[in-house]
């Protein structure tokens, strides 16, 4: 399980951080986070802190999950202390003071003054949700939400997707990967989509289809190692 895990956590490093703009490869996002590499001749410092900090947060998912606890405004600014890996530091998990738009895309985000009480609206929802509702779907609401409000100054994108991962692993899931080749467009389309008509339907889409596939190769591997473990013993 832990190497299924160090797995899914390289590849949600690697596609979550160039979905942002880093210029790592998935193999200098390996050497970064599993090396322990400090600097990728040619690469900005910043992309390399950028890996380093979501890989911290990717694994501090599970202990919560482990404590069991709670979504609250103070998780949501722990996920984002480690997206920014100490960059900032007044800013680590400290709401925006300005207004922000969002370049190349049609989103409209939160006035500035309006944050603090759409993100605690919006943590309340989560916490007493009906619980009809699937928690896929359940959590790809709140991620289209939480986008669409932009709380941070930075690091947006990548605590939200951290947090996404934190819902699925809390409901029994594997993390899901939003792939930044396959995905990036219909990520970005879905989440536009939420900011106009208030509809999630299509990230709610592209989140279940990716958890399937993780649930699936998961199983396969788990098929695998049981077939070479009984091949082991019939020796």
């Amino acid at each position: 399980m832990q190497r299924l895990r160090d797995e899914i956590k390289l590849e949600t490093t690697y596609d979550s951080n160039a979905i942002e703009g880093s210029m790592l490869t998935l193999r200098e996002t390996v050497l970064v986070v599993k090396e322990g590499v400090d600097h990728i001749p040619g690469k900005p410092i910043r992309d390399v802190l950028a890996a380093k900090g979501f890989a911290a947060g990717f694994d501090a998912v599970f202990p919560f999950v482990e404590d069991d606890i709670p979504l609250s405004v103070g998780l949501i600014g722990e996920f984002h202390k480690y997206v920014m890996l100490g960059a900032l530091p007044e800013f680590c998990g400290a709401f925006r003071n300005h207004n922000v738009r969002i370049l190349g895309t049609r989103c409209r985000t939160a006035e500035h003054w309006e944050i603090s009480e759409r993100i605690q609206k919006l943590v309340d929802w989560f916490n007493t949700a009906d619980t009809v509702l699937h928690p896929i779907e359940k959590a790809a609401r709140f991620h289209a939400a939480f986008e669409t409000i932009h709380p941070f100054s930075d690091g947006n994108g990548r605590t939200g997707r951290l947090l996404l991962n934190y819902m699925m692993v809390r409901e029994g899931f594997w993390p899901v990967n939003i792939r930044y080749a396959e995905d990036r467009i219909r990520y970005y389309d879905a989440l536009a989509s939420y900011n106009e008509t208030g509809n999630a339907d299509a990230l709610t889409s592209l989140i279940a289809q990716r958890a399937a596939e993780q649930l699936e190769y998961c199983n396969e591997i788990a098929r695998q190692q049981e077939a070479a473990q009984a091949m082991r013993q019939q020796r």
